[in-house]
């Protein structure tokens, strides 16, 4: 009953933690429409990897299926894209110094990933990490030259 309980747990901090990174961010005069967007998409991608990790891999080992390794690297992959984009929302300053934000948020995904070397080592968990890295480089890259033109008119 309550390992059942416990995969809920996560669906009820997302309300929470868009309250709580909004209103900081409107306390710091800083909720503009990058801001919003990159929110929004973090939090999306958190409500996907946590409904992946707690009702998609399940099934997909409950039942034996091969799905190409998406239930076993749901963690890395939308888990870097919320990473990037919770972090930009933080800490971004929307400019391209951001860059090195998300070449951080990236390897340190990909050396923690190592220090699991002697365990459980996944190569495949890299690969969804890079790959998913270089997604949100591109969105955020969308994103910021979109705000930016804008903010040029």
């Amino acid at each position: 009953m309550i390992r059942e309980l416990s995969n809920y747990i996560p669906f009820v901090l997302i309300p929470l933690i868009w309250w709580g990174l909004r209103r900081g961010l409107i306390k710091k005069n800083n909720y503009g429409s990058l801001k919003k967007i990159t929110l929004h998409i973090g939090l999306v991608a958190f409500f996907l990897t946590e409904m992946g990790r707690s009702f998609y891999r399940p099934s997909i080992y409950k039942n034996d299926f091969f799905d190409y390794y998406i239930s076993d690297t749901i963690g890395n992959s939308l888990g870097t894209v919320t990473a990037v984009f919770m972090l930009l929302t933080h800490s971004g300053k929307g400019t391209k110094q951001d860059f090195k934000i998300i070449g951080v948020i990236v390897l340190g995904l990909i050396v923690y990933e190592f220090m699991n070397l002697a365990s459980r080592f996944d190569y495949h968990d890299v690969i969804a990490t890079l790959i998913f890295g270089v997604i949100s480089t591109i969105t955020y890259n969308y994103l910021l030259n979109k705000d930016l033109q804008k903010s040029d008119i």
